[in-house]
């Protein structure tokens, strides 16, 4: 009697045993792999809110000023066209309150692309 309860024991641990294991190699865990280049998009190269895109010297200044007052302020700021190679801010700025607003800012256009 004592020997078969042992084997009876042994026989429903192992059976225990065997289909936690079949249990565990049924679930399929989640890939933890990165995401392909081509799912992440590229933001170097797209504008975003702090990411202002230079207008062309070809634009006209009420475009150009429009490309770049992408908070709709009003007015422009030296921050805004530092990316204006050339632009002289300071010399635009006729009132001195570090800001050109659409005047200005077409004034100073016309001379640093060279069309009035």
């Amino acid at each position: 009697m004592k020997r078969t309860f042992l084997s009876t024991s042994l026989a429903l641990a192992v059976a225990g045993f065997l289909s936690t294991g079949a249990a565990l190699a049924q679930y399929n865990a989640p890939a933890a792999t990165p995401p392909t280049p081509a799912a992440t998009p590229d933001t170097s190269k797209s504008p975003t809110a702090n990411q202002v895109v230079a207008p062309s010297k070809t634009e006209s200044g009420p475009a150009a000023f429009a490309k770049l007052d992408t908070k709709h302020r009003g007015y422009v700021d030296s921050e805004d066209v530092s990316q204006l190679q050339g632009f002289n801010f300071k010399s635009a700025d006729k009132n001195g309150d570090g800001k050109l607003d659409a005047a200005e800012f077409k004034a100073a256009w016309a001379i640093y692309s060279g069309h009035a």
